[in-house]
């Protein structure tokens, strides 16, 4: 397993710790916070180590003893900030400061408390006995009932920050799960392409191998030449498969099923595999791609035909010489994959 691999192995561990934990009330929200941490580490999601950075060790204040701008708009983003309502009967935000392990102690030393709130074993005698035992009870009564409510409170804002915990590892369980179920599914679909890319020319398969070269040289300037590559891979495929599927054709266009003339010569790519496509699909028995989805897969070869294009033209990022290469690879192994299924299914027939 890869490091990449482990580390998302291991956030969807702590995922599941958080979230099992609280909804079982077996650790501690402080404990649930540090998993959360974790996480974030462990995903490199920086805003989220910085929210919670602030979570474990204090929101930031200025010299005035203020909380920072920045820090109130990411404590407000997670609940800390609520409506206020001051004597003058005017509501304004607020925000709670208090870490979750401090108010977990508070919670434990207020319920603590309570039960040393008693009047049992008191007694009094004489005849202010009734007014003594009376201001006694009254003030138990009275701090009681504020230890109560502080204790409700309290309870109220670990609940919101317990509420976001849980969330946040709730939200990178999805996502870290549906990655590895796309992982997983992108690994068998691999298996299956990459039989039909080993059928095609060694001059196209030196291509791809260079393609892989470029992007592991790490050089950003090799991004651009990579988008290239995928131009210059998706043309020769095109080709190759046209020839193949129209041996001796002699028009300099052809005419789809709808009547519509497709250029068919020169750098007209597409217009190639979409003509590949229609005389693929009228042979293929399981009817693949049908419908709405040629019209779809044709639609997205122009935009990747496009991707290709930019690199030439402009700057290109790590990350769109990968799409690149991945779409690519998709659109023109479903292309091969078709190719293969008509194949078979004539050959079916001739044997019939």
């Amino acid at each position: 397993m890869s490091d990449f691999s482990d580390k998302r192995q291991q956030a969807l561990e702590a995922c599941e710790k958080v979230i099992n934990g609280i909804e079982d009330e077996s650790i501690s929200i402080s404990s649930a916070l540090l998993l959360c941490l974790k996480i974030a580490r462990l995903v490199n999601d920086i805003d989220g180590q910085e929210w919670l950075g602030f979570e474990y060790g204090g929101y930031p204040t200025n010299e005035k003893g203020f909380i920072t701008g920045e820090a109130w708009i990411i404590a407000k983003e997670h609940g800390r900030v609520f409506k206020d309502k001051k004597s003058t009967g005017i509501y304004t935000d607020s925000m709670f400061p208090e870490l979750c392990s401090e108010l977990e102690e508070t919670i434990k030393s207020m319920q603590k408390a309570l039960n040393n709130f008693t009047t049992q074993g008191f007694s009094a005698a004489g005849e202010y006995a009734a007014i003594a035992t009376g201001n006694l009870t009254h003030a138990v009564t009275q701090q009681t009932n504020a230890l109560l409510k502080s204790i409700k409170l309290s309870k109220k804002r670990l609940s919101i920050l317990k509420s976001q915990y849980y969330e946040y590892a709730l939200k990178w369980k999805i996502e870290l799960s549906f990655g590895h179920l796309t992982k997983t599914i992108f690994e068998s679909y691999q298996i299956k392409i990459d039989q039909y890319y080993s059928a095609l020319p060694k001059s196209i398969l030196l291509k791809v191998s260079t393609i892989e070269d470029m992007m592991r040289d790490g050089n950003s300037e090799r991004y651009a030449q990579v988008l290239t590559s995928c131009r210059r891979l998706w043309s020769d495929v095109s080709k190759q498969l046209f020839e193949e599927t129209f041996p001796a054709y002699s028009s300099d266009t052809f005419t789809a099923r709808d009547g519509t003339k497709l250029k068919i010569l020169g750098n007209h790519d597409n217009n190639r595999l979409s003509a590949v496509i229609e005389k693929l699909q009228s042979k293929a028995a399981k009817n693949t791609l049908v419908g709405s989805e040629i019209f779809y897969l044709i639609d997205w070869l122009e935009q990747i035909n496009d991707n290709q294009n930019a690199g030439v033209h402009s700057e290109v990022t790590e990350e769109q010489a990968m799409r690149g290469i991945i779409h690519t690879y998709i659109a023109l192994g479903d292309i091969l994959s078709l190719k293969a299924e008509a194949e078979q299914s004539s050959s079916g027939q001739d044997g019939a």
